[in-house]
């Protein structure tokens, strides 16, 4: 089977969180992502597909692929706002939600595992 490079997963779990930053600020029109309806309904469930995916493909440490994309959301946000009064309360909800998207990538890690033990001789 098949396994993605952690460099790699990185990567696309970077842009992902970066991406989906810029693209929910601008659909949404709002300033900050999560403060449009579309984070919550859209980009945030499937953010969570997306790690389980790489759970999936890159196994090892899977909960990185969980923080990596708020990271860099929080970065993107830093970039667009740099004197964000609220700056401080926005990295621990940036950290709260890695924590949640680390279960669906370590969830793939725990399925990737099964799968190759099933398939064991």
């Amino acid at each position: 089977m098949s396994t993605l490079p952690s460099r790699w997963a990185a990567v696309l779990s970077a842009m992902a969180g970066a991406i989906g930053w810029f693209g929910v600020s601008a659909l949404g029109h709002r300033r900050e992502a999560w403060d449009s309806e579309l984070y919550w309904s859209w980009f945030f469930p499937s953010l969570a597909v997306v790690v389980l995916g790489l759970g999936y493909f890159s196994p090892t440490k899977a909960w990185r692929w969980g923080f990596i994309p708020f990271l860099a959301q929080a970065v993107v946000a830093f970039v667009q706002d740099p004197g964000g009064s609220m700056l401080p309360l926005g990295l621990v909800m940036f950290g709260i939600f890695g924590a949640i998207a680390a279960l669906p990538a370590m969830l793939g890690a725990a399925a990737r595992r099964r799968v190759e033990r099933d398939q064991a001789p």
